[in-house]
């Protein structure tokens, strides 16, 4: 029989293994170079039909590649350090987690209004989600603080993307936005806590 230590609980916080990390990273990754060809494909070709990228606007799937492989190489260079540096250790579970809520909620707004909100995505996939991983171990004590930060942050970014789908509040396109990269990467911050 295992001991809850030899399962992954210690101090009922789970402590994953650096390969598990990896995995969990590049599914991340995986998700972000998606929405990165989806929000390319429609700032460069206005469409996000791939029939339309390949066929008709052929001259610009290098802009779109690019960006997918800075994407992958940005998200791997930092990924391999997240994975071996210790401060991440006891966080790493909460980060992801807050990270795949946010990288929906950004990823369902980048098929439901890719015309308002392409350069937002874009952004956020340019470094902001990296920031907010950056920032995370900081203040890992005010566990408080930092829950209600991430909790609160997510409501908020999940609101101000609906609010942005209404129309007679699309005027406001831009304070939305940036409420809610703001608000993203404090839900990652607020994601790093004991």
């Amino acid at each position: 029989m295992q001991t809850i230590n030899e399962l992954g609980l210690n101090d009922n916080k789970w402590i994953l293994e650096k390969q598990h990390k990896a995995l969990l990273f590049v599914a991340s990754i995986a998700v972000k170079s998606f929405l990165m060809a989806v929000t390319t494909s429609y700032i460069f070709c206005k469409s996000l039909d791939p029939n339309i990228l390949f066929f008709h606007c052929s001259m610009n799937i290098v802009y779109v590649g690019i960006s997918i492989g800075a994407i992958i190489v940005m998200g791997t260079v930092f990924g391999y350090f997240i994975i071996r540096i210790k401060s991440f250790d006891d966080i790493f579970v909460n980060m992801m987690k807050s990270d795949y809520i946010v990288t929906t909620m950004y990823f369902s707004i980048g098929f439901l209004a890719p015309t308002i909100m392409s350069t937002m995505i874009i952004v956020w996939l340019f470094g902001i989600w990296i920031l907010g991983m950056l920032l995370a171990p900081f203040n890992k004590e005010k566990t408080i603080l930092k829950k209600v930060t991430q909790y609160g942050s997510l409501v908020t970014v999940g609101i101000l993307f609906v609010a942005s789908l209404i129309p007679q509040l699309q005027e406001y396109g831009q304070p939305f936005a940036l409420g809610a990269i703001i608000s993203s990467l404090m839900s990652i911050f607020g994601s790093g806590r004991i």
